[in-house]
């Protein structure tokens, strides 16, 4: 059944979508098992050993015994060592390897490895201002300046891969990064490759750590070869491999004015494993957007031999997404999203969406069955907005579920801002009785949490992804 239009506080402006196809679903992807857990502990390992190594070679000594240039030099080894320990963590976190991804999400992961891209930057600060502190021991500070950027073997190369490393930092700040295209954001960021081998030889060839302890610099460079080969063999071979095994546009049909569903086929689709709820990074292998990859939503649960992203068009990339010609190859590199999903059935759902949020929505409520009870609230600022109405209404009512559009400005609302308790109750009764999801943009997404916190939903049963860029 169908929330009534006016109850919904808007009209529903109808849309013609492609229609629902119901061929075998493609196989799901296996669960993650505990590579959440290993992956943190392998992490606290390296930093452990890390620590150690300092303290096995007189740094704890030196810096609670020791003369005071003694003590900032232990500083500056610790700080550097830990520096590149983070960073390491870090690039693993992003490196998008399968059981990892599965177990915490993109967004989850990419979160993390901000974060320790930030800490690495911090410690990487401390290890430059406390190096130089002691090297200025008996000479100027010009000249310490000078020793540590230059004029020691090596000092020059890492001196250039830190100006990476904080230049990375600083334009990944939210107020930076909001300021800059993707694209030129995400191929300087690749910089950090650069930065991190360029510091390389500086930490095995210099100071005591690493230049006289053949173990602590084999233990070195092993971990650094693991590192590399999970950023080539998971990140790189990710994009290697989509690129030789696209898929193909079937169809691409326009939904408004700036929206489109884009259908890809081919022999490949069932080796993604794809599952309804995921998203997946397009490339299509055009003059103009072969080097450009954009996350975009899966919109149907996954077929054997097709597979369709319904694409928002915003300018640039986006925007010749919508105009694909039918038999464009595009490589899709994923699917990504954790399978937190499979936990939900014989589960009672509500599905909050907004704008092209509907997508991964629309997906989930093809994937469950009548026990599911969906209900939809499909948040649009306008009706034109609105895409796939009609398959979700059909879906809705083979599924003992209803659809609650809710359009317009907030203030224009008849029934009420959807994300006041109160209403949200009056929309939903049984709101503390089902699991949540919510899709849409990050304002959206924190309105809907804090709300059904205040609803008395439990905080384990709300469920979304974070905007990670």
């Amino acid at each position: 059944m169908t929330e009534s239009r006016s109850d919904a506080g808007a009209a529903h402006a109808p849309h013609l979508s492609p229609g629902i196809h119901h061929p075998h679903r493609a196989h799901r992807p296996h669960h993650a098992g505990a590579a959440l857990s290993d992956a943190l502990i392998l992490a606290a390992a390296l930093l452990l050993v890390t620590v150690g190594i300092w303290v096995r070679h007189g740094g704890w000594t030196e810096l609670t015994g020791g003369s005071w240039p003694q003590a900032w030099e232990a500083i500056g080894g610790l700080t550097g060592l830990l520096a590149a320990s983070v960073a390491m963590i870090g690039i693993a976190f992003a490196a998008r390897t399968h059981r990892f991804e599965r177990a915490v999400g993109l967004d989850r992961a990419l979160l993390w490895h901000r974060w320790m891209g930030e800490t690495a930057a911090v410690l990487l600060v401390a290890h430059i201002v406390t190096s130089i502190i002691s090297a200025a021991n008996g000479s100027t500070l010009v000249d310490a300046i000078r020793l540590m950027t230059g004029d020691e073997q090596y000092m020059a190369l890492a001196t250039v891969g830190a100006a990476f490393m904080l230049l990375i930092t600083f334009l990944s700040l939210g107020f930076m990064r909001r300021r800059m295209a993707y694209e030129t954001w995400y191929f300087i960021h690749l910089l950090v490759y650069a930065a991190l081998a360029l510091a390389f030889a500086h930490e095995i060839f210099l100071g005591t750590d690493f230049a006289f302890d053949p173990l602590a610099r084999a233990f070195w460079i092993a971990v650094s070869a693991v590192v590399l080969v999970i950023v080539i063999g998971s990140r790189w071979g990710k994009v290697i491999r989509a690129a030789l095994r696209p898929l193909t546009v079937l169809s691409v049909t326009p939904l408004n004015d700036v929206a489109a569903a884009v259908e890809l086929g081919g022999r490949n689709v069932a080796t993604l494993r794809a599952a309804a709820g995921q998203f997946a990074l397009l490339r299509p292998l055009t003059p103009q957007l072969w080097w450009q990859p954009h996350p975009y939503s899966i919109s149907a649960a996954p077929r054997i031999d097709r597979i369709r992203f319904t694409i928002k068009a915003l300018g640039g990339a986006s925007e010749l997404m919508t105009q694909l010609p039918v038999g464009t190859r595009v490589a899709v590199e994923g699917p990504y999203g954790t399978k937190i999903y499979e936990e939900f059935r014989g589960e009672k759902l509500l599905l909050i969406a907004g704008g092209v949020g509907i997508g991964p929505v629309r997906s989930l409520l093809e994937d469950f069955d009548a026990t599911a009870e969906p209900v939809v609230i499909y948040r649009a600022r306008r009706p034109e907005e609105i895409v796939h109405y009609d398959e979700l209404e059909a879906l809705a009512a083979t599924r003992d579920g209803r659809i609650i559009p809710v359009v317009g400005r907030t203030s224009d609302l008849k029934a009420g801002n959807p994300f006041d308790p109160e209403v949200m109750r009056r929309l939903v009764p049984d709101v503390t009785e089902r699991v949540v999801v919510v899709c849409g943009s990050q304002p959206m997404i924190n309105a809907s949490v804090h709300c059904l916190r205040a609803c008395g939903v439990d905080p384990e049963d709300i469920h979304f992804e974070r905007i990670w860029w």
